[in-house]
């Protein structure tokens, strides 16, 4: 009886990698090789786009250097929250106090009269341009008053003669109509100091919204602040309707 061999092991027989493991494999190579790709592109765009842009050497809003001193500052300062309660308070206590006094010490009616005449006389005939107000050495001058559609646009100069410093907040400039009603207006080329024995500063107050043949006259008031000593006024200023 034969006895069979067992067979031998075949050494040119080679070992095979699942197919599937072969696909994760790939992808994961693949996804490595975009996500470096992505990221050196990214790098490159934000760096390229970075280019140009430093830190400011100086704050602008600093008076740091002789340059930012000659140079008028443009628009409004930052407001001490003190001070504005007490320009608040004194506004309010000097409005108190008039109507105390119209109260305790009535005029006769020759006076009534005398005064209702003279408002009317001053309401009822326009200044001519231009239009020339001084207090406390603080010059204002209104010197023509143009229109663009809805929009009125007065031309003034500014000139500080007196041997101080005079400061303006223009959010605190008044403009009415011939009615007495609050106009919306936008300061252009003004700075907000004045120094001693200054030049002659020229800019632009523009009254929005002003409709054609709907305002005649228009006042307008503003005080220095904060100390509330330069008042400079000016009524009746007429409407050009072109």
């Amino acid at each position: 009886m034969a006895i069979a061999k067992p067979s031998k092991p075949n050494p040119t027989r080679r070992f095979r990698i699942d197919p599937s493991i072969q696909r994760t494999v790939l992808l994961l190579l693949l996804m490595l090789v975009v996500g470096s790709v992505c990221g050196v592109v990214g790098y490159a765009f934000a760096r390229q786009s970075l280019k140009g842009i430093t830190q400011p050497a100086t704050n602008p809003f600093l008076k740091e250097s002789s340059d930012l001193d000659r140079r008028p500052r443009q628009g409004a300062d930052f407001l001490n929250e003190k001070d504005l309660i007490a320009k608040v308070r004194s506004q309010t206590s000097g409005a108190n106090t008039a109507k105390e006094k119209k109260k305790t010490a009535p005029k006769s009616n020759l006076e009534k009269s005398k005064s209702q005449s003279q408002d009317k006389k001053d309401k009822s005939e326009p200044k001519s341009l231009p239009i020339k107000v001084q207090s406390q050495g603080m010059n204002l001058e209104v010197q023509s008053v143009s229109r663009e559609d809805d929009t009125l646009i007065l031309n003034v100069a500014f000139q500080n003669t007196s041997d101080r410093t005079v400061q303006f907040v223009y959010t605190f400039l008044d403009i009415t109509d011939d009615q007495g009603q609050a106009l919306f207006s936008e300061i252009r080329g003004l700075p907000t100091e004045f120094k001693p024995k200054g030049e002659n500063f020229f800019g632009t107050i523009k009254i929005l919204d002003v409709p054609p043949e709907t305002v005649e006259k228009i006042s307008l008031s503003l005080n220095d602040y904060p100390d509330q000593t330069v008042k400079l006024d000016i009524q009746n200023i007429p409407v050009l309707d072109e």
